[in-house]
């Protein structure tokens, strides 16, 4: 399995771009450099269009919806970056989420599913949202890779 067995939008999606999707799936941010989408976060859900609205609004008491949203957005702003979103139905979004994680982490990906979750009620939106940041300056700093070699990332099944 590649990215291109994905449907792509742009993130965020444009007004209207959402509506009708239903059902499982499973799904893939990543950023875009020299014409090259490396991931840099894998979710699954039953509710695309709401998830993705999710990001958008990045709320700090939802650890993933702000730090996924956070990058997104530095991503785009900060770095210039395009940021795109694959997406496929799934017929079981969990396993099939858990199989590309590993997947990309074996293949050496640096994704945002690793990096440790923060406490709302403890930590702070600034310090957080700064962690994110220094975060994607790494991934950025090495095409997303520790070695810095990128090529089109290959999804292992199973």
């Amino acid at each position: 399995m590649t990215l291109e067995d994905f449907s792509i939008l742009d993130f965020p999606p444009a007004q209207g771009t959402l509506h009708g999707r239903s059902g499982g799936f499973v799904y893939l941010f990543c950023w875009n450099a020299d014409g090259v989408e490396i991931p840099f976060y894998v979710g699954q859900t039953n509710r695309f269009s709401g998830r993705m609205r999710d990001y958008v609004i990045a709320n700090f008491k939802a650890c993933t919806d702000f730090c996924v949203g956070e990058a997104a957005k530095y991503l785009r702003s900060a770095k210039s970056y395009r940021v795109t979103v694959r997406y496929k139905p799934s017929p079981d979004p969990p396993r099939e989420e858990k199989t590309i994680i590993r997947s990309l982490l074996l293949s050496g990906v640096w994704l945002l599913n690793s990096l440790p979750r923060y406490d709302y009620r403890k930590d702070s939106e600034v310090g957080e949202r700064e962690l994110v940041r220094r975060f994607c300056d790494m991934f950025t700093a090495t095409r997303g890779v520790p070695n810095g070699k990128r090529n089109r990332p290959a999804i292992k099944e199973g």
